[in-house]
C-alpha cells in the first residue's frame, strides 16, 4: 500500500502482510516468500526508473502486540543508493551510546533470511539494500529508539529535511492520494507477480 502520510519520495510504499504478526521475523514460510516476491517486483519496477530500493523494518512493542508488521520500501536514485549503508551504519554507531545499556554487537549482517540471524521475540531495526545484503540492529531500550529513525536517515541521504520527533506527519489530501495510487498502479502492473496466480 502507499503511506497515508506524506511519503519520503514518490513511489515510497509499504508491504503489510495480511497475517497478524508483529514482525517479518515471526511470519510463516509462505508469507516470507510472498514478501520476498513483492520485494523482487519492486526492485524490478524501480530499476526501470534507474532507482534502487531500501527496505526498512522497525519492530518494537512485541510484548504489547501494538504494531503490525510493516516494511517501508523507499526508492532511491542509483547514484546515491551506494551511500545508504554507510549513512545508516554511521547513524546507528553515533546513536548507540544513547540507546544501548551494554556493549552488544551494534550491527549484525543479514543476507536474505533474517530468521537465521535474530531470535523471534527481539525488538529490532532491519534494513536491506536489495535482497541479499543488509543488517539488523537489536533494540535494547525501545523507549530511546525512534520508530522514524530509518526514514530520517534516508531523508538525510537524499538531502531532504528530517521529519523530527516534534513534527506530526502530514496527511496527504485524498485527491493527491488517488493520483499517487494511479501512477503507482501503472508502473506496478507490468511487474505484478500476483497476476501469475490467476
Amino acid at each position: 500500500m502507499l503511506p497515508q502520510f506524506e511519503p519520503v519520495v514518490p513511489g515510497h510504499c509499504l508491504i503489510l502482510p495480511l497475517q497478524a504478526r508483529a514482525a517479518t521475523r515471526a511470519t510463516d514460510s509462505g508469507v516470507w516468500e510472498e514478501i520476498r516476491n513483492f520485494k523482487k517486483c519492486l526492485l524490478k519496477m524501480f530499476a526501470q526508473q534507474d532507482k534502487d530500493v531500501v527496505f526498512l523494518e522497525t519492530v518494537v512493542g512485541l510484548a504489547k502486540q501494538r504494531r503490525h508488521c510493516m516494511i517501508e520500501c523507499i526508492p532511491v536514485p542509483c547514484e546515491v543508493s551506494h551511500k545508504a549503508p554507510m549513512y545508516l551504519k554511521k547513524a546507528i554507531d553515533e546513536a548507540e551510546e544513547e540507546w544501548s545499556q551494554h556493549e552488544a554487537k551494534k550491527l549484525i549482517p543479514t543476507s536474505g533470511d533474517l530468521r537465521q540471524v535474530i531470535p523471534e521475540n527481539f525488538a529490532y531495526f532491519h534494513v536491506e539494500f536489495g535482497l541479499d545484503r543488509g543488517f539488523v540492529h537489536v533494540i535494547d531500550d525501545e523507549s530511546k529508539f525512534s520508530t522514524g529513525f530509518g526514514l530520517d536517515v534516508i531523508r538525510g541521504v537524499l538531502l531532504l529535511p528530517a521529519q523530527g520527533m516534534d513534527r506530526c506527519p502530514r496527511r496527504v489530501p485524498m485527491d493527491d492520494q488517488k493520483r499517487a495510487v494511479a501512477g503507482f498502479v501503472k508502473d506496478w502492473g507490468p511487474v505484478d507477480w500476483t497476476k501469475q496466480l490467476d
